[in-house]
């Protein structure tokens, strides 16, 4: 996600706000509690800017919030994706937690134990409202939900289907079997069939999208496994479509936006893609007709890549800022609050309320709405995460000169070496 994110937001600049709710003079925690009200207390918010209106849109579920808890004061501050990872590491050095972080990970604040589970600062029906599917990507390996989604993506397969035409395709492919025959027959007509990202950007989704297909997936029990039978299948199938030269040349060297680029000037049968880069194909290049279809797999189970960002609340050992960081979560996931924040960030829903809406007016992007419900995730709660991660970056797209044994040997093996 944080790829994604942060290209929709690479012009916007980072801002500090601070925005006081607070009560004035002459409160007192009596006084508060005799008008249903917290007693005075701050709460502090550290967000990423996913555009211009993230600080607008945080604002007004904050103005909503002073109106039922006009003893609270809420600290905004929100940074630019490119720096956001150093600005939280400069924030938990100095020990001036957030109450509430949206991010894009959780695993390592987790294990330093710097949060509550986030099931202590969202009511139980707050909770429910999240499609279940990806709430679960806030599940900890010991099996807490330590974060809950906010703000979701989903991949499918785009399949440009002019050129599946010319190339007597007639459908989108479901099985490897079927993408197999499609790409080599696009790639007949003088165009790349399939779309292989294996560069150091997103080799480890593509890599993913591929084990997945084969029924397998990295966590086996408390550790991520790269050298397994299903990943060697897996590995062995993109090799196929390399060796067979129905993908784009020298896979191992093309990152998404690559890929993506080809597909929009038509020398592209078909790829991996989210709703932002469709959108770009949908505005700056409507001479491509394309079909979204579900990724295919070994026996054609659909397959669909979800990110999701997270909403993390840390333990500052105060009843009071506890309660407050409950409250305004509870009204931040409110239909009213919710649907004018996560439409300014331009990506999809988290609620079942709003995935629905969505659905129902949101024609173009009705397909990744659709696969919401059965999208799989990296395993970004695993600690070893980060070491499986950069290894896929690194060599997964050797693939294209080297035995699948040996490429997830290799991959392995620095896996291993990280502990």
């Amino acid at each position: 996600m944080a790829k994604l994110t942060k290209a929709l937001a690479l012009a916007a600049a980072s801002v500090f706000v601070l925005t006081a709710c607070s009560t004035g003079t002459g409160g007192t925690a009596s006084s508060a509690a005799a008008a249903g009200q917290l007693p005075a207390t701050t709460i502090k918010i550290l967000a990423p800017s996913y555009g211009d209106s993230s600080q607008a849109d945080w604002q007004k579920i904050i103005d909503e919030f002073k109106k039922k808890e006009p003893n609270v004061t809420v600290e905004l501050q929100i940074e630019a994706w490119d720096n956001f990872t150093d600005k939280v590491k400069a924030r938990i050095q100095a020990k001036d937690y957030p109450d509430i972080l949206n991010d894009n990970a959780f695993a390592s604040e987790a294990t330093a134990g710097l949060l509550y589970p986030i099931n202590e600062v969202m009511s139980d029906s707050t909770l429910a409202s999240i499609e279940p599917a990806l709430l679960k990507n806030g599940l900890g390996t010991d099996g807490k939900q330590w974060a809950a989604p906010d703000i979701a993506s989903a991949r499918l397969m785009a399949s440009n289907t002019d050129l599946l035409k010319k190339a007597g395709v007639t459908a989108p492919p479901k099985t490897w079997a079927d993408l197999e025959t499609a790409a080599a027959k696009v790639a007949a007509t003088g165009v790349s069939g399939y779309g292989m990202p294996l560069g150091s950007e997103e080799a480890q989704v593509e890599a993913s999208l591929w084990l997945w297909g084969a029924g397998g997936d990295w966590p086996q029990g408390d550790k991520l496994v790269a050298n397994q039978p299903a990943s060697v299948e897996a590995f062995t199938e993109m090799k196929k479509l390399i060796d067979a030269k129905s993908t784009q040349p020298d896979p191992g060297a093309t990152n998404r936006q690559a890929v993506a680029d080809l597909f929009d000037n038509g020398k592209l049968g078909m790829y991996v893609t989210h709703s932002g880069l469709m959108s770009v194909t949908r505005q700056k290049f409507p001479n491509i007709h394309y079909e979204l279809s579900q990724i295919p797999s070994k026996d054609g189970t659909p397959v669909a890549f979800g990110v999701t960002d997270f909403i993390l609340a840390f333990n500052n050992n105060d009843a009071n800022r506890k309660q407050a960081t409950k409250e305004f979560l509870d009204l931040f996931y409110s239909d009213p609050m919710y649907e004018g924040w996560y439409k300014g960030t331009g990506l999809l829903p988290v609620t079942t309320s709003m995935i629905a809406a969505g659905k129902a007016s949101d024609t173009d992007n009705a397909a990744f709405y659709d696969a919401l419900s059965y999208v799989k995730f990296l395993p970004v709660s695993n600690p070893q995460w980060d070491a499986l991660k950069n290894a896929l970056q690194g060599t997964a797209g050797t693939i294209a000169k080297d035995t699948p044994e040996n490429v997830l040997s290799k991959i392995q093996a620095q896996v291993d070496a990280q502990g």
